[in-house]
């Protein structure tokens, strides 16, 4: 079952009816007890976090860097279910708005918006979803691939609101068509390619912290296709709340490997990378 799934059904009315904080606090109980509870996701982030912990600044074990992920993803399951709450200005003032040192970034995508085609790789990482608003507020809509997350419910709530701030949700391999034809129009796309691959699945290999890892390759394929700006997006969470540090790298070569691009921010916020299925082998 899908982390965001146990999280919706567990804790979804709850996080929408306790202030803010106090459903962070509930939510990152319910993770622990998730972390415990599930041996085959608690044995993945394990591994995972015992090869980032030499590279990353975290003080304590891979156990515990593992267990604080699931705390941090459930923060972000807080958000997803209170995503209506949240207007695309909203979002735009999470990540700090016209902040100067920003402005650059902003004006850089304003000027390539419906002119070339923007694909966005963008990680399971801190919070994605504000960032398609507040690229909304500040740019324009845009087009999101998007996974099944194995709830009726869950799926209609989460990318009704995703639509509402802007974010038009593409699924399936009807989805990647629709996002190929969309970027093919000088559209802006963002998908999340940071995940295990299917064993049926055409892959590449990336690097990360000095580690060869086998990925997914639809993204580049689609911008080769398509001849996308490729651009790296994360979103740093910035203490418990609704506050969020930016990372972009709008110079990104294609030609080389994906994964280094982040590093910067998964140094910093190892916690806050949301990998519940094994990535390093042995």
């Amino acid at each position: 079952m899908h982390p965001l799934t146990i999280g919706y059904q567990t804790l979804g009315r709850a996080a929408r009816v306790l202030p803010r904080s106090a459903a962070y606090a509930a939510a990152r109980r319910m993770m622990d007890a998730v972390y415990l509870g599930w041996s085959r996701g608690r044995h993945a982030a394990n591994r995972n976090a015992e090869f980032l912990l030499p590279h990353v600044d975290w003080p304590g074990s891979a156990q515990l860097l593992a267990r604080a992920q699931y705390r941090r993803y459930g923060e972000y399951l807080v958000d997803a279910v209170r995503l209506d709450e949240l207007s695309p200005e909203d979002c735009f003032a999470t990540v700090g708005g016209d902040d100067p040192a920003w402005s650059a970034h902003w004006q850089q995508l304003e000027d390539w918006y419906e002119r070339r085609p923007i694909l966005f790789a963008v990680m399971h990482f801190g919070n994605w979803d504000i960032l398609g608003g507040a690229f909304t507020h500040r740019i324009g809509p845009s087009m999101v691939l998007v996974d099944d997350l194995g709830h009726p419910a869950l799926n209609q709530a989460i990318q009704e609101q995703r639509a509402r701030l802007g974010m038009t949700p593409a699924g399936g391999r009807a989805g990647l068509r629709r996002i190929v034809r969309h970027l093919e129009a000088n559209g802006t796309a963002a998908i999340l390619f940071d995940r295990p691959p299917h064993p049926t699945e055409q892959t590449r290999s990336d690097q990360i912290f000095g580690r060869e890892i086998e990925l997914p390759d639809e993204i580049h394929r689609i911008a080769e296709r398509t001849g996308a700006k490729l651009v790296p997006l994360a979103c740093t969470r910035l203490q418990h709340d609704l506050r969020f540090q930016p990372h972009i790298d709008l110079d990104y070569d294609p030609a080389g490997p994906l994964l280094p691009a982040f590093e910067p921010a998964l140094r910093a916020a190892p916690d806050q990378w949301y990998q519940f299925r094994q990535l390093f082998r042995s």
